[in-house]
């Protein structure tokens, strides 16, 4: 049988006692980190649900444009043919715009730090 303490040469060398990692926090304080946390995001809850329900009120046409391309999407409807055209359709009506609003703003911030600020 093999000694579990020998080595690939044969010697034997003295087994060290097990050393238990230090715990970084006590349950208490664990505990209590998991309560900020539950209460950061009951916050952060409250407000997403107060800004939508205030854009949907303020806009309620897109909100159901929204809703009805989540729907569309979900439903399957990229794969039809419809969807296809659809999805064409929106990418050349907006790929310009926004592709000349990105070259204005990365335009606009290299005229920027070009320029040297005045004290």
């Amino acid at each position: 049988m093999l000694d579990p303490s020998s080595t690939v040469s044969g010697s034997t060398t003295a087994q060290q006692p097990r050393r238990e990692l230090p715990h970084p926090q006590e349950p208490a304080s664990l505990t209590q980190s998991a309560d900020e946390a539950l209460q950061s995001l009951n916050t952060l809850y409250g407000a997403v649900d107060t800004a939508l329900t205030r854009r949907m009120e303020d806009n309620p046409y897109a909100t159901l444009a929204v809703a009805a391309g989540v729907g569309f999407v979900l439903g399957g409807g990229m794969r039809s043919s419809i969807g296809q055209m659809l999805v064409r359709l929106s990418v050349r009506t907006l790929a310009p715009p926004l592709v000349n609003a990105a070259l204005h703003n990365a335009l606009e911030r290299a005229g920027a730090l070009a320029q040297p600020t005045q004290p």
